[in-house]
């Protein structure tokens, strides 16, 4: 008799350890992303979204608005409305490692804070906005976006990599 109850439970160590495994490797797979080109990225947001509405910015106006030096990254991808009171804007930045991706979310968490700020007495359109930014970190890639509509470029970030 208590070797039947010593078998069951050896046997439901075995099935915890089995489901604990399958459920880090589940978890630890969403957090990567594939190594995607940015130039197959932004591909895919100009053919699914209305991106080409904004303004392509360079390096400069990264430094200029989000404050990211563009020589600390692999990669990026930045756009911005083209209306001088407009907030809408997509960053997406691929590190050269994962945490670096931490000074990036500063920057746009501070991005999000000046324009808020910029904003507040007399916009509150842009607020509402702002308020609604996507932040989102997978793999070395960090994904920003303020619009109408940040699910559709978040759907086709994420489908991408």
């Amino acid at each position: 008799m208590y070797k039947i109850v010593s078998n069951n439970s050896a046997m439901t160590k075995i099935v915890l350890v089995v489901v604990l495994v399958i459920f880090l490797a589940v978890v630890y797979s969403r957090a990567n992303a594939d190594n995607v080109s940015m130039s197959k990225i932004e591909n895919d947001l100009k053919a699914k979204t209305n991106i080409e509405t904004m303004q392509k910015c360079n390096d400069r106006q990264l430094k200029q608005f989000i404050g990211l030096d563009y020589l600390n990254y692999d990669s990026y991808i930045y756009y911005k409305s083209k209306e001088s009171l407009g907030v809408d804007e997509i960053l997406i930045v691929k590190a050269k490692h994962r945490s670096d991706l931490d000074a990036v979310q500063d920057a746009v968490e501070e991005r999000v804070s000046q324009q808020t700020s910029t904003f507040e007495s007399y916009g509150p359109t842009q607020v509402s906005l702002l308020k609604n930014a996507f932040v989102i970190k997978k793999g070395r890639y960090l994904f920003y976006c303020v619009s109408k509509t940040p699910e559709k470029y978040e759907e086709v970030f994420q489908h991408a990599i």
